[in-house]
């Protein structure tokens, strides 16, 4: 997943600057990880099935080579808006990874959807330079219900997104530090959607989801589809290859973020 970081305005909660350096600051935190927390909620929630039912593993590593779209405004006010292809986004990047884990049990399981991305940029105008330094962290987590089991293809699914940017932005005026800002902000929502999986021949499947989420974002959505096809001595891998949409937005004091990300999707798919 991608998050474009270099336009955002700077944040307050880490700051030396000069007196005549006036921008729009903002800055959300939460005090605890709750992505964190509720990973063993949502275990703790989950009805208890058969122990004869073997609990079976899902982990898919994949890449999502987005093409973003931002509009950002200040007060209601816009003060910047841009689109940041996958290959500039791939340039920027310093580290990143994003993972599918899912376990389950007859007719309930529980996944973890988790996308980390670290990214750096420099931009210099009339011997200004502005370097900038981005985390971001998007957390699905959530319990699933099989009402005819995983045969029956349909699940409906129940948790939490938590969404975590942190920029920070150093400022150096002809080789002199003028100082840094930083802009820390997370939000957590309450995730609903459905999958239905459909099997079309022997190797190949077709993979579909669809959710939204509400909370302390203004909420968001997505849309993905998947071609999987099987691989292994007993088929029980998978190739995959698809696209997925998604919708963000995101209020936080004064700034208001919006975000469109789509693009095509490739991973890998283990079962055991």
């Amino acid at each position: 997943m991608s998050d474009d970081s270099g336009d955002r305005p700077c944040g307050s909660n880490t700051l030396k600057e000069s007196p005549d350096m006036n921008m729009v600051c903002t800055t959300a935190r939460t005090a605890l990880p709750a992505w964190a927390l509720s990973c063993l909620l949502i275990w703790a929630l989950m009805p208890a099935a058969s122990a004869a039912d073997p609990l079976q593993w899902s982990v898919t590593p994949y890449l999502w080579a987005t093409k973003t779209s931002v509009d950002l405004k200040a007060d209601g006010t816009p003060i910047g808006a841009g689109k940041i292809s996958f290959n500039d986004l791939m340039d920027a990047t310093d580290a990143s990874f994003q993972v599918f884990v899912e376990a389950g049990r007859g007719r309930w399981s529980g996944f973890a959807d988790v996308t980390y991305l670290d990214t750096s940029d420099s931009n210099t105008s009339g011997g200004l330079r502005i370097k900038t330094d981005s985390k971001s962290w998007v957390v699905d987590m959530a319990a699933a219900f099989w009402p005819a089991g995983e045969e029956g293809g349909l699940s409906l699914f129940a948790g939490m997104r938590y969404t975590s940017m942190d920029d920070e932005y150093k400022f150096v005026l002809d080789g002199v530090s003028l100082g840094t800002r930083g802009n820390d902000r997370s939000f957590t929502d309450v995730l609903l959607g459905a999958r239905y999986n459909y099997p079309f021949s022997e190797r190949w499947a077709l993979a579909t989801r669809v959710d939204g989420s509400f909370g302390d974002s203004e909420g968001t959505f997505q849309l993905e589809a998947l071609l999987r096809y099987a691989v292994g001595k007993r088929q029980q891998h998978g190739l995959l290859l698809g696209y997925r949409y998604k919708e963000a937005d995101f209020e936080s004091g004064r700034l208001e973020e919006n975000y469109e990300y789509k693009g095509p999707v490739a991973g890998f798919n283990f079962r055991f």
